[in-house]
């Protein structure tokens, strides 16, 4: 329990980072596939299902809720070195995803696949942000927020694929901000409940993708965990800073390698 809330903590402090995806994490903490398993088999065995559930979301909450002011200031004053930091996190859970596809052998199609994966993240980052902005008003709204949570329940689950970016491509970044401060509870509880419903089909969908087609889905998932560096890669550092991020990006690789192969 206590280490499934942990890792549930560092997902969400993660994802107080700009462009870092929570899905990233999960599979760096190495609790992604045993969490789309508990929410597609949650009535398989609910009360071991919701304890896990529970434990995880708690940390998330916790972490949240007490490290978002340090996090964010230590982001705005150490930029650079706290994205080297998670760059280095990222790249030390690759061997973990390329021991779990079970390549034995690198040939053209274990290239492919990763590629494929990096395309598709690339493609979501050309939609111009705010393209999709709700003009309804009424109950057609709060509809419309519902199957916009389904949407955006995908950025929870898929590594790679950052929430706050699928936010601002929705055009609903700063409307959901606003909602948050202004405790918009039906703003909020529509979004929520799409959330939700898109979060358990996502998991079920996933989860037979991963159990019929291990191999490639990994290798895919490598391609977007790959693209997800492009959104946090700060540009090369100078000075004192330069030394900080380089030896924050192998000391973090070498952390979570080391973990993961645990």
């Amino acid at each position: 329990m206590l280490s499934n809330a942990i890792s549930g903590l560092i997902i969400g402090v993660s994802m107080l980072i700009p462009g870092v995806s929570g899905g990233t994490t999960a599979l760096m903490c190495g609790i992604y596939y045993k969490l789309i398993a508990a929410i597609d088999c949650f009535f398989e065995k609910p009360k071991e299902n919701f304890k896990f559930l529970l434990s995880v979301v708690a940390g998330g909450i916790i972490g949240i809720l007490a490290f978002s002011k340090l996090i964010l200031i230590t982001y705005n004053t150490y930029k650079t070195p706290m994205l080297y930091l998670f760059m280095g996190a990222v790249l030390g859970s690759i061997p973990l995803l390329i021991k779990s596809s079970g390549v034995k052998k690198i040939n053209l199609k274990t290239f492919l696949y990763p590629l494929l994966g990096i395309i598709v993240v690339l493609l979501l980052e050309l939609i111009p942000k705010d393209l999709f902005v709700i003009d309804a008003d009424g109950i057609l709204k709060y509809f419309i927020l519902f199957f916009i949570g389904i949407v955006l329940a995908t950025a929870l689950i898929l590594p790679g694929i950052s929430f706050t970016y699928m936010l601002l491509i929705l055009g609903l970044y700063e409307q959901t901000l606003s909602a948050i401060e202004n405790f918009n509870i039906i703003f909020l509880f529509s979004m929520a409940s799409g959330i939700v419903l898109g979060i358990f089909l996502t998991a079920k969908i996933i989860r037979i993708i991963l159990r019929e087609y291990p191999k490639q889905t990994y290798l895919v998932i490598i391609g977007f965990v790959i693209a997800s560096l492009r959104d946090v890669f700060p540009g090369i550092p100078t000075g004192n800073e330069l030394i900080i991020s380089i030896a924050l990006l192998f000391g973090s690789f070498y952390t979570i390698y080391k973990i993961s192969n645990k």
